[in-house]
């Protein structure tokens, strides 16, 4: 994956910090681009099973089999991955810091890092962060804070603020498998659909479908078809109202939402840098 934007030449004063700055982000993009490998190899290698099961009550039910675990291997990048980004975001406000100032280290360099704020009151409550920074900055920086945006629940600040707090104060985030989609085609004198399933994280055991078979029916592909469509999303995740007012996951499925943070965080970073040099004036 290619960032479409560059960050700006690094003057003289922050080239340490630019540097540094760039390496986090290739190094967000390489762990992106590991989590896609691993968990297109998981998937191909057709890790869960659907059970029928004839219950009790005479209806027949589709149950998720977990045939091999998720690779632990993909809970690590996917917190490394996070941990890159934010760490880039704060590595680009202290490179703007000592740009503006002139200083290294800039002044307050220990109260230095990137807000993300999702009410004006926590804005406010950490405002003296940032006293010393030009009011150009602190202005740019609130403009995009999640409680700006027309759907904060799809900012990417946000999501990248929720999803790394949660893997660095607690444990690494919860994977799992995704039902992202439920095709059921049946004929409709000898099966009845009781259950049609729905979207959202299922566990081994876990029930899809549940059918009812006419008495001496069997269900077979003449009867019976099922086509499930499994990704591997956070397990928390929750479908939010969205642009057009369609409800989803924030960005789709979990790869397009990483893509769309590694590129929120190319963005930001440039664009803030962009606004200290200009203030700095030529070097």
């Amino acid at each position: 994956m290619e960032r479409e934007r560059s960050l700006p030449a690094a003057p003289g004063p922050i080239e340490f910090e630019v540097g540094l700055l760039r390496a986090r982000l290739d190094r967000a993009e390489q762990h992106y681009e590991s989590f896609g490998r691993i968990l297109a190899d998981y998937l191909d290698q057709r890790p869960h099973a659907i059970d029928r099961i004839l219950e009790d009550d005479g209806t027949t039910v589709a149950r998720l089999r977990r045939v091999l675990p998720l690779p632990v291997e993909l809970s690590v990048i996917f917190g490394e991955l996070l941990y890159e980004l934010r760490a880039a975001l704060d590595n680009c406000l202290y490179a703007a810091a000592v740009l503006v100032s002139g200083q290294s280290p800039p002044p307050s360099a220990a109260r230095l890092e990137w807000p993300i704020r999702e009410t004006p009151a926590e804005w406010s409550r950490q405002a003296s962060r940032y006293r010393d920074l030009p009011a150009q900055i602190t202005e740019g920086l609130e403009a995009i804070q999640p409680y700006q945006a027309q759907l904060p629940d799809w900012n990417s600040l946000r999501i990248l603020h929720n999803l790394a707090r949660i893997d660095r104060h607690r444990t690494p985030h919860g994977l799992g498998l995704y039902l992202a989609g439920v095709r059921i085609w049946v004929d409709p004198d000898l099966v009845d659909v009781v259950n049609t399933g729905s979207r959202g994280i299922v566990q081994d055991g876990d029930e899809i479908v549940r059918v009812k078979v006419a008495r001496g029916v069997t269900l077979s592909p003449e009867n019976f078809d099922l086509d499930l469509e499994f990704e591997v999303d956070v397990t928390d995740v929750r479908e939010v109202p969205g642009p057009g007012g369609r409800t989803g996951r924030p960005w789709g499925p979990l790869d397009k939402r990483l893509h769309s943070l590694v590129k929120a965080v190319d963005e930001y970073t440039a664009g803030l840098l962009g606004v200290a040099a200009e203030l700095a004036g030529p070097a």
